[in-house]
């Protein structure tokens, strides 16, 4: 008598990009926390309008880090500019960079769960 094989794929890959979309917003919230650090400073609101977001839908999987002032992408595309306690522009793009080896280990750490 044949053995009867179940196909688990489907079940698999949805675990699987499920996993990897939790890494992504882990990623994403790391990030935010490491931005902290440089993120220029007066009275603390551009940093409090630090958030992240993972939005569903589309294509792919992805977190978007985001600093919401209407100030937030001058300050961040000036990086002449002279902040106080070592602050300085390029607040995102500069720690994603340095530290984009541990942001990708969040992602697969989570994505190979389960």
């Amino acid at each position: 008598m044949p053995v009867e094989r179940t196909n688990n794929f489907g079940a698999i890959t949805q675990q699987i990009l499920a996993n990897a979309r939790m890494g992504v917003g882990l990623a994403g919230e790391r990030l935010l926390a490491l931005s902290a650090a440089e993120v220029p400073l007066d009275q603390g609101t551009l940093m409090g309008s630090g958030a992240v977001s993972t939005p569903l839908g589309g294509e792919g999987i992805e977190a978007q880090v985001t600093y919401d002032t209407p100030y937030a992408a001058r300050l961040h595309e000036h990086p002449e500019y002279n902040f106080q306690d070592g602050r300085k522009g390029k607040y995102l793009e500069d720690p994603a960079l340095e530290h984009k080896d541990e942001l990708l280990a969040i992602i697969a750490k989570e994505a190979g769960r389960g």
